[in-house]
């Protein structure tokens, strides 16, 4: 073998690039690649960031439900939308097989991104409605999601990461068009909150009426005359 100094420096890295290496087990020389170091930082979450938590998706629980998984109540949903995911099942250890649980806790009530760590475009962002143990598996813990926006689905045996999402950033709002002129303006926005209300009449001019909040998703803006235009919740 030549010397290494006499060999070209390659500036072009793609991961099927390749070094030679010893593997530990048995002490073997072998090719490796980029891509296969970067699988193992994901699988071990061997890398740490701060304010994020690594998990592999299962699909499949016929051998049970994994350490450092995320998965559905009863298994499957490979290729599920993330705009379909309103609940999902974490472990209290991380991919790398660290406990997490004490911060995965205090995400309860807050915004959090789940994207796929090789593929940023993959994700969703949601609001955290509750995170409660599983009495029969108590390694495993049930998040409530509630969707703020997303693209693309989860995949069996990919890594997804869990990070904490800036609260209000892409926040839900919803825009009523009150088209017929009306003194009572009744306004389903399904936002599940109590949402802030700003009126712009018809006329292009800032309303003003009395908001009634009749629960999280639904309220009433009364004028002193029939009016038409828009209300924007947020």
């Amino acid at each position: 073998m030549a010397r290494i100094s006499t060999y070209a420096i390659d500036n072009n890295v793609t991961s099927q690039d390749k070094w030679i290496g010893t593997d530990s087990n048995g002490s073997i020389t072998k090719n490796f690649t980029p891509q296969g170091v970067a699988d193992w930082i994901n699988s071990v979450n061997a890398v740490g960031i701060a304010g994020q938590i690594n998990f592999r998706f299962q699909s499949d629980l016929t051998g049970g439900r994994s350490s450092g998984t995320i998965s559905f109540d009863a298994g499957g949903g490979n290729n599920t939308a993330f705009s379909a995911v309103t609940t999902i099942k974490a472990s209290k250890y991380n991919s790398g097989d660290v406990l997490i649980i004490d911060f995965l806790t205090i995400l309860n009530s807050k915004y959090i991104l789940l994207c796929q760590v090789d593929d940023a475009n993959k994700f969703g962002i949601y609001r955290v409605t509750g995170i409660v143990q599983d009495i029969e598996e108590p390694n495993f813990y049930d998040i409530g999601l509630d969707l703020v926006t997303s693209n693309g689905g989860l995949i069996q045996d990919e890594y997804y990461a869990v990070a904490a999402w800036p609260e209000g950033v892409n926040d839900k709002h919803y825009a009523h068009n009150q088209s017929s002129a009306s003194t009572t303006w009744s306004i389903t926005h399904n936002l599940n909150k109590f949402p802030s209300v700003t009126v712009v009449l018809s006329t292009g001019q800032k309303g003003y009426g009395d908001v009634t909040y009749t629960d999280e998703n639904n309220l009433t803006i009364s004028f002193t005359g029939a009016e038409s235009g828009k209300a924007y919740m947020n």
